[in-house]
């Protein structure tokens, strides 16, 4: 009877906790599950995913009248959100120190950004980030202690930021300084001088 052993038996697993993030940023197809999950075979998906659904974490929503619908994270599920994105911060810590990893998504940012900046909130936070990084758009919203991410473009964002996956990673996490950012990399209409978008982003993350 101990909680640790009890989440340890339901998430333990690699593919398990990888299936949550894809679905914590949105519902997901079989088939995109399988694209977004490079290494799971189909037949493991399958298991997993039954296996979710079984312990309440994953419901399955069928759209219209197809058979095949969407799986998506059940209120259980949800709660996961906190763990996750513990584990990120943990995880994107040791990304400098690893070698061979080659596999990387875009979306997968939607994930990783808000886990970096939701322990660092405030009363006084307010602000918009918008990410453009491979041709994959998403905005970050802050208001005192909430954050939310909105899917491609929004409207009046704070600042806007265009790099390159690694580079992102590397700025949010410390590794690089916020000052390697080039005039091409970084928009700010309420910031027009390099200087305090640089000044924002700044307070942002620390």
């Amino acid at each position: 009877m101990c909680g640790l052993a009890v989440a340890v038996d339901c998430v333990g697993d690699r593919w398990t906790l990888l299936i949550v993030r894809e679905l914590l940023i949105q519902p997901r197809t079989f088939s995109e599950l399988q694209l977004y999950l490079p290494g799971c075979s189909p037949n493991l998906l399958v298991s997993r995913l039954k296996e979710m659904i079984g312990r309440g974490m994953v419901c399955q929503k069928e759209e219209g009248h197809k058979k095949r619908g969407f799986y998506q994270l059940t209120r259980a599920g949800l709660s996961l959100r906190e763990v996750v994105e513990s584990l990120v911060r943990w995880g994107g810590e040791l990304i400098p120190k690893q070698r061979g990893l080659s596999e990387r998504s875009p979306h997968w940012l939607e994930v990783a950004v808000p886990a970096i900046l939701r322990p660092k909130l405030n009363l006084g936070s307010r602000y918009k980030i918008q990410f453009l990084i491979d041709d994959h758009e998403f905005a970050v919203s802050a208001n005192n202690y909430d954050l939310d991410v909105i899917r491609g473009k929004s409207e009046n964002p704070d600042i806007t930021l265009n790099v390159s996956y690694e580079k992102l990673l590397a700025m949010m996490s410390g590794y690089l300084p916020l000052k390697s950012l080039t005039q091409n990399e970084i928009e700010s209409k309420q910031y027009p001088a390099k200087a305090a978008a640089l000044k924002k982003l700044q307070e942002i993350l620390s």
